[in-house]
């Protein structure tokens, strides 16, 4: 057993040709080493971990998927954990993921508290860490974020371009879980910043927060038609709450674009061939995974003595039927 681990891990120790026996035989017998063992044993992970907000929400799996399939291409795998939107929950998975001795970090979403990370941090300052569309504030993290504030003032100056005078908003949700995503507030300001230029004061009966969740979406959509301010549009602040907001709007009567204008965030698959199909802003998931892995593979050689990196991308509006008379 220790002549074919100092084979297969490369010791310059094993004559010509035993190392030939060897790879003989792990030919013949398709022979793959265990990382996950290796790891235990090493205490030097091969794997990537991964911890993601909600993996039933297709942003985040997009990102996963450009993630994985880039990360497949220089021989690692991930370790996928969902966090489900809670804390604690992230907090057991990344305490697994430090057991099995992991390469790398990536964050995806609001997913682990900053004092949680800022601890693993310290323990483990040699492990990358990657986080999206989260900002922390802690050294040797990187970030890659989404101008999400751009992203908003587009869609709103899009609405009034639309002639509409009642624009709503459903944000996402202002404690707790998911309150830290970084375009939470961004998309709000973006929203705000356009109405002021068009002239256009907050109104906060306008102004609904959601989850990030369709049944958020819905239940925000609910609340807003039932305060006798009836928007003529909204701008939802994902997309899953944009679909659970025209489920509301078509519960109470009422048509999509007819009666009020729908516009999402994220533009999902499904976005372009829902009924109407949704305006919505695209997020760059394929390459916010593409760069994390890139990321990954530049610092895990450095032993953490990388320079953490911190990049925004922007946003695309996507403009169909919801949105417009």
């Amino acid at each position: 057993m220790a002549t074919v681990s100092a084979v297969v891990n490369g010791a310059d120790w094993v004559s010509t040709t035993t190392r030939r026996r060897v790879q003989k035989a792990i030919e013949k017998l398709g022979y793959r080493p265990n990382q996950l063992a290796r790891g235990l044993k090493t205490r030097r992970g091969h794997a990537v971990g991964v911890i993601v907000s909600d993996l039933t929400n297709p942003f985040f799996t997009e990102i996963v998927r450009g993630l994985s399939h880039a990360l497949r291409e220089t021989g690692r795998t991930i370790f996928l954990c969902d966090s489900d939107h809670q804390f604690e929950l992230a907090d057991l998975n990344l305490r697994m993921l430090i057991d099995g001795h992991i390469a790398a970090l990536v964050l995806i979403g609001d997913t682990v508290r900053e004092a949680t990370l800022r601890a693993y941090v310290k323990r483990q300052p040699r492990i990358p860490v990657i986080a999206i569309e989260r900002d922390y504030d802690i050294d040797g993290v990187s970030c890659l974020l989404v101008d999400s504030e751009a992203g908003a003032y587009t869609v709103t100056r899009h609405l009034l371009d639309q002639q509409y005078s009642r624009i709503g908003i459903i944000t996402g949700p202002h404690e707790g879980p998911g309150s830290t995503t970084f375009g939470r507030a961004a998309r709000y300001e973006g929203y705000r910043r356009a109405l002021s230029e068009a002239g256009r004061t907050i109104d906060e009966d306008l102004v609904a927060e959601g989850n990030f969740r369709h049944a958020g979406g819905r239940d925000a959509m609910r609340r807003l038609l039932k305060n006798g301010k009836r928007p003529d549009a909204v701008f939802a602040s994902n997309d899953l709450m944009a679909l659970g907001a025209i489920d509301a709007v078509r519960e109470a009567g009422l048509s999509v674009p007819e009666d009020i204008a729908i516009v999402g965030w994220d533009d999902v698959p499904i976005a372009g061939f829902t009924t109407p199909p949704l305006t919505t802003v695209a997020m760059p998931k394929n390459e916010l995974g593409t760069v994390a892995a890139q990321l990954v593979t530049h610092q895990i050689p450095l032993g953490g003595r990388h320079a953490p990196v911190r990049r925004t991308f922007g946003a695309r509006l996507i403009v169909r039927q919801s949105s417009c008379r």
